[in-house]
């Protein structure tokens, strides 16, 4: 799916990592923690900083601190990255289009509520290991 979602933004100057990025601000009212964006994105803060800083660099976003809020960097959208959204959804309609062809509603519904229950599945397993402070049980060996 990233390929494939490269291949659909690199004519636009994004990538697919970019693309999951900026509908994430989108999705968040505009305005993120860098903190809140590598949660969302299973991504390292350090990681997430550096794609950014690319990001703002281009104009996509800008970077902000607030009094009282210590070291804590607001990512916002910027008008250009409001428009990289627009063309992004628009891709995006035409990519669930065809991921999505040849099944019924049932049978993404179905989907939909698996997926989500097996997200949370591993949420619930992170939560618990960062709360223990343990390490996870081995799984089955490779084969």
């Amino acid at each position: 799916m990233m390929r494939l979602g490269d291949r659909l933004t690199q004519p636009h100057g994004l990538t697919a990592s970019r693309w999951m990025l900026l509908c994430a601000l989108k999705r968040r009212g505009e305005t993120a923690t860098v903190s809140e964006l590598a949660e969302e994105q299973v991504m390292s803060v350090q990681g997430i900083s550096r794609m950014l800083g690319t990001m703002e660099g281009e104009g996509l976003v800008s970077k902000q601190t607030r009094v009282g809020h210590g070291r804590t960097v607001y990512v916002s959208l910027t008008d250009r990255g409001r428009e990289a959204v627009t063309l992004l959804e628009q891709l995006g309609q035409g990519f669930g289009e065809r991921f999505l062809e040849g099944l019924e509603t049932d049978e993404i519904q179905r989907m939909e509520s698996d997926l989500s229950r097996l997200i949370d599945n591993l949420s619930r397993y992170e939560e618990e290991l960062v709360r223990t402070g343990s390490e996870p049980a081995p799984g089955k060996e490779c084969t």
